[in-house]
């Protein structure tokens, strides 16, 4: 049996806007698009093209996710970068004592994840 994580959907009220912030505010490469979607790579450890996010129209039952834990190559930078471009900081940029450097953000449609990056000294 084969069991690995393939990709995640975001589900969102405009697309098209959600489709910008996630390339140009976290740097997210287009896989393809449609009239109601967009497909993105989604990095994982080792594969630059590992996974996918797909943007999708929020439904009367969808609601805010939480769609995981990612690296970032500065923690405060990308928090600040990611305020600035509407997301809601819920966790500042913090030491954690595991040895990362850690945040939590929501996008505008409430989708948290979580921000993080290993600590030199650990």
């Amino acid at each position: 049996m084969t069991f690995r994580f393939d990709g995640i959907i975001a589900f969102v009220s405009d697309v098209g806007a959600a489709a910008r912030t996630y390339a140009e505010d976290l740097g997210l490469e287009q896989d393809w698009a449609d009239d109601q979607h967009v497909q993105f790579h989604l990095p994982t450890k080792g594969d630059p093209k590992g996974a996918w996010l797909l943007l999708h129209p929020a439904t009367e039952t969808s609601g805010p996710q939480y769609l995981g834990y990612f690296g970032v190559d500065d923690v405060d930078a990308t928090t600040a970068r990611l305020r600035a471009a509407g997301f809601a900081v819920t966790e500042e940029p913090n030491d954690a004592p595991w040895g990362v450097r850690i945040a939590s953000v929501t996008d505008p449609d409430g989708n948290g994840m979580t921000l993080t990056a290993p600590l030199a000294d650990h």
